[in-house]
C-alpha cells in the first residue's frame, strides 16, 4: 500500500499567504512636523507684515538745538522699513474607491478593511504632498478656473535678492529678499567649514543674534558635512592625492561613529534634520540643498481639518472617499533663512 505524501497533491493545496502587508517607504515629513500650526486663512490671499529698524546713528545731537527734520519708520525715501508679505492657499486632494466585491467578499491577507486602509494612505499621501509643496520652488498661482491655487515654496520664498529668479507673482519687496551673504551655491564636493560659517555670518548680520537653527538638508548635504570633519584632501604634490580619513576613539569601543548631526559655528549652531523633500520636482527632492531655518518665523496655516475625510456617493461602483486638506505657507521674514543651494 503507497503511502500518502505531500507529492501527491496535485489539486487542492491551499496556498500560503502571510498575513501582512510590508510597507518599507516611511518617509518623515520634518518641515510640516516642525512648523506651527497657524490659523485658518480668512482668504485664499492671505498676508503679513514684516518690519525692520534703521540703522544706528553715531552722530549726537548739539545741546539747545530744536528739531528741524523727522524720519518715518514706515518708509521714508528710498528707504522702506516695513513691507506687506503674501501668499496664496493651495488645496491638496486624494480620492479612493473600494468595489463592493473588494470590501465586502474578497480576504486579502494583511487588510481586515480595504477601504479603512485606502483612506490611512491617502492621509499619509497628502502630508507628503504637503511636505513636498511647501518646500518646493513652486512660485504662487491663483486659481482662474483653470488653473489651481499654489502656495508659495520654500526655496521660492528664499531666492537670492537680485537675482532674477524671484516670484513675478505676489511680489517680495526688495529690502525683504534673502540676501546673498546667507546663500551659498558651491558643490557639495567643495563644502567647507568656511562656507557654512559664511552662511551663518550672513544671518547674523541681518538678525544680530545668535541661535540655535534647525537646518533641513538633502542626503547628500548631510554627508558632506560629515565628511567636513572625518576627511581631509592632502596636500603638498602635484600628484593625485588619496583623501586621508582620520578617526579617533577609544580602543575599548565597539561602535564605529561617522556621523556629524550638530554643526556649531561662530554666530550660531545648526542642526541637521535629513529631508527627501527640498526643492521637490515631480514628487522628488533635491539631495545637494539645504536651508537653515528659524522655525519661529514659519507657519503653516491650515483651514479646517489638515487632513479631512468626506464620503462621496456611492453610484453602485463601490464607497469612495475624498482626502482633502487646504493650507498655505507663511514665511514670517525670509531676510532670518540661510541656504545652500547646490547642484553637485
Amino acid at each position: 500500500m503507497a503511502n500518502l505524501t505531500e507529492p501527491s497533491f496535485s489539486s487542492g493545496k491551499r496556498e500560503e499567504l502571510a498575513d501582512l502587508i510590508a510597507l518599507v517607504d516611511a518617509k518623515d515629513t520634518p518641515f510640516t512636523s516642525m512648523a506651527k500650526k497657524g490659523s485658518s486663512p480668512r482668504n485664499t490671499l492671505f498676508r503679513w507684515q514684516a518690519d525692520s529698524l534703521p540703522t544706528p546713528k553715531t552722530t549726537g545731537t548739539v545741546d539747545g538745538t530744536d528739531v528741524t527734520t523727522y524720519e518715518n519708520y514706515v518708509k521714508d525715501g528710498a528707504t522702506t522699513y516695513r513691507a506687506e508679505l503674501s501668499n496664496y492657499i493651495q488645496i491638496f486632494r486624494r480620492s479612493v474607491r473600494v468595489s463592493p466585491l473588494t470590501q465586502d467578499i474578497s480576504t486579502v491577507a494583511g487588510v481586515r478593511d480595504e477601504l479603512a486602509n485606502n483612506v490611512a494612505k491617502g492621509i499619509q499621501a497628502i502630508k507628503r504632498d504637503m511636505e513636498a509643496t511647501m518646500c518646493s520652488n513652486n512660485g504662487a498661482q491663483a486659481d482662474n478656473g483653470t488653473v489651481p491655487y499654489l502656495t508659495r515654496g520654500l526655496h521660492k520664498w528664499l531666492e537670492a535678492a537680485g537675482s532674477g529668479s524671484q516670484d513675478a507673482v505676489l511680489p517680495i519687496a526688495s529690502s525683504f529678499q534673502t540676501p546673498t551673504a546667507n546663500r551659498s551655491t558651491v558643490g557639495t564636493a567643495a563644502l567647507t567649514e568656511s562656507v557654512v560659517q559664511n552662511v551663518l555670518t550672513g544671518i547674523y548680520g541681518q538678525t544680530g543674534q545668535f541661535k540655535d537653527y534647525d537646518a533641513l538638508v538633502g542626503t547628500a548635504l548631510k554627508r558632506a558635512f560629515t565628511n567636513l570633519v572625518f576627511t581631509t584632501p592632502s596636500s603638498g604634490s602635484t600628484n593625485t592625492q588619496t583623501a586621508i580619513r582620520t578617526f579617533n576613539r577609544e580602543a575599548s569601543e565597539n561602535a564605529y561613529i561617522s556621523s556629524v548631526d550638530v554643526f556649531q559655528g561662530d554666530f550660531g549652531s545648526l542642526r541637521l534634520h535629513p529631508s527627501h523633500y527640498l526643492k521637490a520636482s515631480a514628487g522628488v527632492g533635491n539631495t545637494f540643498v539645504g536651508y537653515v531655518i528659524p522655525f519661529n518665523l514659519v507657519e503653516v496655516r491650515y483651514g479646517g481639518n489638515v487632513a479631512g475625510v468626506t464620503a462621496l456617493p456611492n453610484a453602485g461602483g463601490g464607497e469612495a472617499r475624498m482626502i482633502e486638506a487646504v493650507a498655505g505657507l507663511c514665511i514670517h521674514n525670509p531676510l532670518a533663512f540661510g541656504v545652500f543651494d547646490f547642484t553637485a
